[in-house]
């Protein structure tokens, strides 16, 4: 890692930096050696950038001219895919996925999208949010098989370092405890599955519990689920605060502890006419509960 006062950069990249630092805190992305991860996402430093894409049969050029910041997302297996991201505070941003194609194994542009210079934070939280779909699901991984590594010669302060490492803790918990909605992400025999879902918290035993099979939520493949995606968001805000991999036991009416945990969730359950425990016996016969158990 490079320290601040060995290599100058322009101090228009610093809040580059800092929005860069904040996206990899959003999802728990740890460093770690990118030799034996699945998943590499790499922060560097670009000089004048001038990179031509293809589309379709037309090619187009995108360039950029001077310093920025450069996000690359690898990953080699099953399938190559990769997003790079090139940002800079005085001309346009640019973003572009790649992938390798089953049948042939030729290399495809999969997406793009350009952004004004005026909003970096926009560019930089838009390479997530389309990486997740276009690199890590198109080759069955997640968050959690990615490392990030920052190029030597990219100056990233121990005040950067601690915002992207940051414990994600309290932030989860604090979702958690407050929320109400989340989004799910899982897999069934017919592809990848993603929606809000209504859940209700334990504390006590730090068990997410959601329920599927009532006409408000069904999840498809809800009984084949064992392990899933948890993406949690501050309450009221159409933002962000994790995404974590969850571990999944399926309930169903003929399990002992069923009866305790359908009244726990009934009792939170909004407006649903009858008692909590009429209707935790109407869930019996119709539906499952999902119990996620987080890392």
């Amino acid at each position: 890692m490079a320290l601040t006062e060995d290599v100058a950069i322009p101090p228009k990249l610093a809040p580059i930096l800092e929005q860069v630092a904040r996206q990899i805190s959003r999802f728990g992305i740890k460093r770690g050696d990118p030799s034996s991860a699945k998943a590499v996402l790499r922060v560097t430093l670009e000089r004048n950038v001038d990179r031509i894409v293809q589309v379709y049969w037309t090619p187009f050029q995108a360039s950029i001219p001077g310093t920025c910041i450069g996000l690359h997302l690898e990953v080699g297996e099953p399938r190559v895919h990769w997003g790079e991201a090139y940002v800079s505070p005085d001309f346009q941003n640019w973003v572009f996925y790649f992938g390798e194609r089953e049948n042939d194994g030729e290399v495809q542009l999969l997406y793009y999208f350009e952004e004004s210079n005026k909003d970096t934070a926009a560019t930089i939280e838009g390479f997530f949010n389309h990486a997740a779909w276009y690199v890590l699901t198109a080759t069955d991984k997640t968050w959690s098989d990615v490392v990030f590594e920052v190029a030597p010669d990219l100056p990233w302060s121990p005040q950067l370092d601690d915002r992207a490492t940051r414990d994600l803790e309290p932030a989860v918990q604090e979702a958690l405890k407050k929320g109400t909605i989340m989004w799910l992400r899982w897999k069934t025999a017919e592809g990848a599955q993603q929606m809000p879902v209504w859940f209700v918290y334990d504390q006590k035993v730090q068990k997410i519990y959601v329920l599927s099979g009532e006409r408000q939520q069904n999840l498809p493949g809800a009984r084949q689920m064992r392990e899933c995606d948890v993406i949690l968001r501050w309450k009221g805000q159409n933002a962000a605060v994790a995404e974590l991999r969850a571990n999944v036991r399926v309930l169903t009416g003929t399990d002992p502890e069923w009866t305790e945990i359908a009244d726990k969730v009934a009792e939170k359950r909004l407006n649903i006419p009858g008692l909590p425990e009429d209707t935790a016996k109407r869930w019996r016969d119709e539906c499952v509960i999902l119990e996620l158990t987080l890392p």
